[in-house]
């Protein structure tokens, strides 16, 4: 695990921890490509010129339903797309299975079990800046893990759903792949008990019990996550691995909501008013996928595949993969040239890989510009008509520059945020190790 910066399909940078799927239990490889690394956005994300970003001290976007948090996440470029519950789930496994369930922002800029411990409220209201908590607020409890799992905001999570109480999910993590998670998808499969049964959610008699059949009489309620009980069926181990389930011993006071009338997206985490019913293993599966509100959220994440390191070698081969992911990414990507395009007349390529290397130039020219650079035309004739081996050169180059322009960006945005807000930055910014990755380049 290690905290990074990359860049999306826009050029701006993105501040994620990053983690090997052995680290996290999920699949090495996703619809065929190996998986190197999965990213998980560090913060909540906020909405800046209609793209989602991990950022510290922040207002979390909310008001955002589930669609369009997996139309906004997959707009950032391939690789891209919301938090899956997988992802989620084994993060909070890890936690609990090290001991550091994580605290938060469950009292109101406060946590409700201990109050010493806030983060920096906005605009009078309970919610706080991202990552303006302390660090036991971290999935892992140390500056590297991932902020504001327990608390502050709801949390849109793919992958995953309830149809009538029965549990369905895009299987082997791929939500994270590109996955159609449309109501009608092909997609969706339910999980099954051992006995080749579909697993249902009963919400009666204020409980909520797994069985192998629908609930005649439809209702919703919560209970306790570790009060969920199963009838007459043993509970499949993917349940516990989804976080859907309590493991064995399991105890805390976090909830687990249930609606079995009709499909229910979920949202993982509770909010800032929610008292010891928020947790990492919280779940409201309450609402339909039309429903947003002000406290509900969503961060993204991103996959590193197997061949993605940053350089140019390998520009044509993961050129040609980008045909099989979302169309929001191959429009990004067309779009961002057809910008450059009309800027200078530059003409656009009509090859993917042409439009991949033009889009790089455009990510290239926004570092140049971020740095204090002040003929940016100039800039981009030079690289439009550089060669291959020219641009890999100025991708070495402009490692540190990169470095240098997303400190002064992010504490820009801080400034703007609250002045008080900047000593606890800059005590983040010397207890965080974070390296600079070229995504830019591989994603464009």
């Amino acid at each position: 695990m290690r905290n990074e910066i990359i860049f999306d399909s826009k050029g701006r940078p993105d501040i994620m921890v990053a983690f090997t799927p052995e680290e996290l239990g999920l699949p090495g490889e996703l619809r065929g490509r190996r998986v190197d690394e999965y990213l998980i956005s560090k913060y909540t994300n906020t909405v800046i010129d209609g793209a989602p970003y991990s950022m510290p001290y922040q207002k979390p976007a909310v008001n955002i339903d589930h669609d369009e948090a997996i139309r906004l996440c997959e707009s950032k470029g391939p690789g891209w797309h919301l938090i899956t519950n997988d992802e989620w789930a084994a993060l909070a496994r890890q936690s609990y299975e090290r001991d550091t369930l994580p605290t938060g922002n469950t009292d109101c800029g406060k946590s409700h079990s201990h109050p010493e411990q806030t983060g920096t409220t906005y605009d009078g209201t309970g919610k706080t800046l991202t990552g303006s908590g302390p660090v036991i607020w971290n999935h892992d409890g140390t500056a590297e893990g991932v902020a504001d799992m327990c608390g502050n905001v709801w949390e849109h999570v793919g992958g995953i759903r309830f149809l009538d109480g029965k549990i369905e999910i895009i299987p082997d993590n791929g939500a994270a792949a590109g996955a159609d998670q449309s109501p009608d998808s092909k997609e969706w499969e339910a999980i099954y008990t051992p006995d080749g049964d579909p697993v249902y959610y009963n919400v009666h008699d204020g409980e909520i019990t797994l069985q192998p059949t629908e609930a005649t009489e439809k209702d919703y309620d919560g209970v306790s996550f570790s009060d969920l009980e199963a009838a007459g069926m043993d509970v499949p181990d993917k349940l516990i691995e989804l976080g859907l389930y309590p493991p064995e011993g399991y105890e805390s006071g976090e909830f687990f909501w249930v609606d079995t009338n009709g499909e229910r997206v979920i949202y993982r985490g509770g909010y800032w008013y929610n008292g010891a019913c928020a947790g990492v293993f919280a779940l409201d599966g309450y609402y339909a996928r039309s429903n947003s509100g002000t406290s509900i959220g969503f961060r993204s994440a991103f996959v590193r595949y197997s061949g993605g390191s940053g350089n140019l070698d390998n520009l044509d081969d993961e050129a040609s993969d980008l045909n099989d992911a979302p169309q929001a990414d191959k429009e990004t990507i067309k779009a961002n040239a057809e910008k450059l395009n009309s800027q200078k007349n530059y003409p656009l390529p009509d090859t993917l890989p042409g439009m991949v290397k033009q889009a790089l130039v455009i990510a290239l020219a926004g570092i140049y510009k971020t740095a204090g650079g002040e003929d940016v035309e100039h800039f981009r004739k030079v690289a439009q008509d550089a060669t291959d081996d020219e641009i890999r050169e100025t991708l070495d180059l402009t490692r540190s520059l990169a470095e240098l322009s997303v400190t002064a960006c992010t504490m820009y945005r801080a400034i703007e945020q609250a002045t008080a807000a900047i000593d606890k930055a800059m005590k983040m910014a010397t207890t965080t190790t974070i390296v600079i990755g070229k995504e830019a380049a591989d994603h464009e």
